[in-house]
């Protein structure tokens, strides 16, 4: 039960804050800027993450024990809804959806997508 419980928080917690990805996709699709390019970029940079969250699990595994496995759990937790937090407050201004398009840059995207600030 605990395990299964532990399952269900963090693929919620997740759920949540793919979903700060996920609403940034769908108002670039509304206001039609870059579409591919955002999608591209998503995709590319979620199949990484996947694969180096498998292969850096798979390498620290034989270091993990049950103090190191609940640290880690406490600090996922916490970035999680710092994260969560973070985005929710970013995203409650009003979403412009002017068509002048001039004004943004594909480098701007680019970067926002990375989440580098400029």
């Amino acid at each position: 039960m605990e395990y299964l419980l532990l399952g269900f928080l963090t693929g919620l917690s997740l759920i949540l804050a793919i979903g700060a990805q996920n609403i940034f996709v769908i108002e670039q699709g509304l206001k039609k800027q870059y579409v591919f390019l955002v999608c591209l970029v998503c995709s590319i940079s979620d199949l990484i993450l996947i694969f180096l969250g498998i292969f850096i699990f798979e390498l620290f595994n034989k270091y993990f024990n049950s103090n190191v496995e609940l640290v880690f759990n406490v600090a996922l937790v916490i970035f999680l809804l710092h994260f969560i937090y973070s985005k929710i407050k970013a995203y409650n201004t009003a979403i412009n959806f002017d068509s002048d398009l001039t004004s943004i840059t594909v480098f701007n995207i680019f970067l926002k997508l990375l989440d580098l600030r400029i």
